[in-house]
Order: C-alpha cells, then structure tokens, then sequence
C-alpha cells in the first residue's frame, strides 16, 4: 500500500489567518463600543453630581440610557450618545453680556459658533445653576429631538441643582 502524501497546510494557514482577522476586528468594534467617558466632578461636587444623576430619566427625548464612565457622575442617551457631564466649569466664551437660552425654567448657554451652525455638535451648559451641567448634542440631534431633551432634563436639574440669579 502506497504512503499517503503528508496534508497540505494551506487550508489550516488560511483558517487560521481568517479567525485572527476575525478576532481583531471583533476587538476593534467592542473597543468602539465602551461606555462614553463624562467629566469627573471637582470633589466639593461629588455628592449633588451622584444624586442628580440619580434623578435623570431613563429616556431622553425617546432616546434609551447608555453606559459612560464614570457613570455617578453623568448619563448618555442614545448612538451616537446625548452625554450629560456634571460638575463643569464655566463655559468658554460665557460672560455677563451673553445670551441665554430658557428651556422649561432652565438657563443654558451655547458658543455662538454651534448654535448657529445646525449643522454641528453642540454644546449647552447650564450658567445659574450650580453646580453646572453641560450636555453635549450630537448633530443628529439639532432641533425638536434637541428641545424634547432639554425639556426631559429640565425636572430633574430643577430639583437637583441650586439656582442662582437668571440670566437676562
């Protein structure tokens, strides 16, 4: 009986190397797909910041809740994510002459080069409420689904933040 000739490896090399593609792009979109990172709040913060956060609804603007880090301190909604950041500083460009924006009894401010470019991410801070709130919009989410969040928000950071002067 003739010697069988030995397998070739080819198949088992290009398996191989297919399964190894595989597994990197898998880790690739699961690197992706961490939780949205938020800021961590200065210390004298920590407390109000866990408790409002707490407080946020589940839904926002019919956006379901999603995971960010660190999570005491903020909340994100949605893909691409509404994220919410407590403990802020001062927004840049905020002074005594800016506007602000009311939304159910909640001042914000916006840099006049997002708010009045639809077509771009925003950010909204709140100015007489302490300590400060900033959330970040996505474009997608310009107008109604923008108003629908705010106001979903608005309860929550009226219970949970001390209020200051108005803006004028």
């Amino acid at each position: 009986m003739p010697a069988r000739p030995a397998p070739k490896r080819t198949r088992g090399v290009v398996l191989s190397g297919l399964l190894l593609t595989l597994a990197l792009a898998v880790l690739a979109v699961l690197a992706g797909c961490g939780p949205t990172e938020v800021a961590t709040p200065p210390a004298a913060d920590r407390a109000a910041c866990a408790a409002l956060v707490e407080d946020l609804p589940d839904r926002l603007a019919g956006e379901e809740r999603v995971e960010v880090e660190p999570a005491a301190y903020g909340a994100g909604w949605g893909d691409p994510a509404i994220t919410l950041s407590c403990g802020v500083g001062a927004p840049d460009g905020f002074g005594p002459a800016s506007s602000c924006l009311d939304a159910d009894g909640v001042d914000w401010f916006g840099p006049d080069e997002q708010t009045q470019d639809n077509g771009s991410d925003v950010t909204l801070t709140t100015v007489t409420m302490r300590p400060r709130v900033a959330v970040h919009f996505p474009a997608t989410y310009r107008g109604g689904p923008l108003a629908a969040a705010l106001s979903d928000l608005a309860p929550a950071l009226k219970r949970g933040l001390r209020v200051g002067t108005p803006c004028q």
